[in-house]
């Protein structure tokens, strides 16, 4: 595994972990290392089911249930963000942090993208520690 930083500040892309195969706590650590240290990172070209999702983010800890997932999905812990032309408004269009209003919020996001516009769709960060 490698994890090299994409900025002084923020982020890191790690290579050669397969994330839909059961981590290694050796792998494990080092990824929880990464983020602690980069805060963000990117693992390119990954294909994770709903399950291989959720069990990844369970190393971190207790999964979330967003307060505007669907109450009926078989998979409340992952919120489906879906834009295309017909869509007014994109959930994260706007600079935010996720679901800061709740009392108690997850200690991140894990983010998979499946498909990105040719123009827009990007996803920008920012270190409120370096702010």
């Amino acid at each position: 595994m490698h994890i090299e930083p994409v900025s002084p500040v923020i982020g890191a892309e790690v290579s050669g972990v397969d994330l839909s195969e059961p981590l290694t706590p050796e792998s494990f650590q080092a990824i929880h290392d990464g983020l602690m240290a980069h805060l963000v990172l990117f693992f390119r070209d990954q294909a994770l089911s709903f399950e291989q999702h959720k069990s990844l983010g369970r190393r971190f800890g207790d999964l979330h249930i967003h307060p505007a997932a669907p109450k009926d999905s078989a998979h409340p812990e992952i919120l489906v963000v879906h834009g295309d032309a017909s869509v007014k408004f994109v959930a994260g269009d706007i600079w935010h942090s996720d679901v800061s209003c709740d009392s108690t919020p997850p200690m991140g996001s894990i983010l998979r993208v499946e498909q990105v516009p040719t123009c827009g769709g990007d996803t920008l960060f920012a270190s409120m520690y370096a702010a």
